[in-house]
């Protein structure tokens, strides 16, 4: 998955803006939405995350600062960033999304920390977590589409996207991969639905985002069964495994 090389700069720019701006470092900037998850109209925007860190003596203090950054919004670029604590308090809750930045599959930078960094975040995965964040999603996008025949390809993407990505934790007990390739790839046996899914992919490249297309009876027609037979109660297992306090000491000493 590539990004414009002119793209690409641009973000650059604003990521070392930022870090000077705000007296921080960027520890992993990636691409989250759908360019991520490999199903992007001609249309999308560049959805930046970043997760960044202040100097150590920052973290040192009696009242607290605010913790997010967010450039204004505009056609084109979505750029916002969670500070180092705030994204690993996120993930010990069991947080996805944070989880989701870790395993982007395309980087906008990396500082010599992200290796450590990944370690931690993916320490405190909760599988049960994850899956009711997803189900929730597909249930809320399901919502949106279940009524007409035509549907806006974008929201049956994220619907897809999302029950899937639950049924791969049922199955795996894993964090599910974000690309959506991957999921199909990864869940569906059948090898025609797995094509007829592709060029829907494909499909969706050509149009916009707010397109309403038919989705073919029998890709609807799976990942609604597949979403219905989720349930409220799963056999997924939960993960006492969390950051500590001398884990994040650890971090903030050696990197920040």
């Amino acid at each position: 998955m590539e990004i414009d090389s002119d793209i690409f700069s641009d973000v650059q720019k604003h990521l070392t803006e930022i870090e000077k701006e705000h007296s921080v470092v960027i520890l992993q900037a990636i691409e989250s939405g759908s360019r991520a998850w490999g199903f992007p109209s001609p249309d999308s925007d560049y959805d930046v995350r970043f997760i960044y860190a202040h100097p150590k003596d920052w973290y040192l203090q009696l009242s607290e600062e605010r913790d997010v950054i967010e450039l204004p919004i505009n056609d084109e670029l979505d750029i916002a960033g969670w500070d180092l604590r705030k994204a690993l308090n996120l993930a010990n809750k069991g947080n996805a999304v944070v989880q989701e930045w870790m395993v982007s599959p395309i980087v906008y930078r990396q500082s010599v920390s992200h290796t450590r960094l990944s370690s931690l975040i993916e320490k405190a995965f909760s599988p049960i977590a994850a899956y009711h964040h997803y189900r929730s999603m597909a249930k809320k996008a399901f919502a949106d589409i279940e009524q007409s025949e035509q549907k806006k390809l974008k929201r049956f993407f994220y619907f897809a996207r999302a029950t899937l990505s639950a049924k791969w934790i049922i199955e795996r007990q894993t964090m599910p991969s974000i690309v959506f390739s991957e999921l199909v790839e990864g869940l569906i046996d059948d090898v025609d639905m797995v094509d007829d899914i592709a060029q829907l992919i494909e499909r969706k490249g050509l149009e916009l985002e707010k397109s309403l297309l038919e989705v073919p009876p029998k890709i609807y027609g799976l990942l609604s069964s597949i979403f219905q037979s989720l349930e409220d109660q799963v056999n997924v297992s939960t993960n006492p495994k969390l950051v500590s306090n001398e884990d994040f000491r650890a971090f903030v000493s050696h990197y920040c």
